[in-house]
């Protein structure tokens, strides 16, 4: 059996689970919120851009607010990652974030049997995606980001860039995300307004955790027959150029 690798990038794997073509995809994770146009199957790093707001930023505002409101209470940081997991919401608009001043407080055991509430913080998680300020970054909202990087490409590509956006990443699967993302899109000034494009319906609800993944298994199945991966004897022959060759 003849083996060999494919070297491709995350915003181009991670929209083959939805749709091929020509995509702006926004990828949040750990570390970073990476957003770029992708066209024919090519990113345009050039236009591409990379801001430092990732889950990790996320977690650690979360177990800040949370120990503002519970300062008796001693949590580690593998307790703030799940509770962020199972609580972090987005709110549907900025005045309903406004509203949650007033949410009703959750009561939460943790495994050693402290007790900590929840309220307004688990807002504040998603609402840092929309409004960067809140963790102190001189930024824009994630919709206003993704508009202005698509208006660096040809005015050509703004149509079919913004209406087939693509969003993967395990941030992207926060409750209340993809709402208040469309909410912010009809809001916002493009003449062109963000549309996303729904994953197939035999998809998984939790697609956006494992997108990367599958759209990997979905392009190799394309290049291996295509002879575009590199195999040991392309190696021997070549070297590390051979990358560069058959990758991209």
């Amino acid at each position: 059996m003849d083996f060999g690798v494919i070297a491709s990038e995350n915003a181009v794997t991670g929209r083959h689970p939805s749709i091929g073509g020509d995509n702006a995809v926004i990828r949040s994770s750990d570390c970073h919120t990476y957003i770029a146009p992708v066209l024919e199957g090519a990113v345009q790093h050039i236009a591409s851009k990379r801001f430092e707001l990732g889950g990790t930023d996320l977690t650690k505002l979360f177990a800040q607010e949370l120990g503002k409101s519970n300062p008796s209470v001693n949590l580690s940081m593998s307790d703030v990652e799940t509770l962020k997991e199972q609580y972090a919401n987005c709110a549907e608009d900025e005045a309903a974030y406004e509203k949650t001043q007033n949410c009703e407080i959750e009561q939460h055991t943790l495994p050693d049997g402290q007790v900590i509430s929840i309220g307004r913080e688990r807002y504040s998680v998603g609402e840092a995606l929309f409004q960067p300020s809140i963790l102190g970054l001189e930024e824009h909202g994630i919709v206003e980001q993704l508009v202005r990087i698509i208006s660096t490409v040809s005015s050509e590509n703004h149509r079919q860039l913004l209406e087939n956006t693509v969003l993967c990443g395990g941030t992207t699967s926060m409750t209340g995300f993809e709402g208040r993302f469309q909410k912010e899109a009809s809001l916002c000034s493009s003449a062109i307004r963000p549309t996303l494009v729904k994953p197939p319906e035999y998809m998984s609800e939790n697609l956006g955790l494992y997108s990367a993944w599958i759209g990997g298994a979905i392009l190799a199945k394309v290049v291996f027959p295509q002879n575009q991966h590199v195999t040991k004897a392309d190696y021997d022959e070549t070297g590390p150029s051979v990358v560069h060759r058959k990758c991209f």
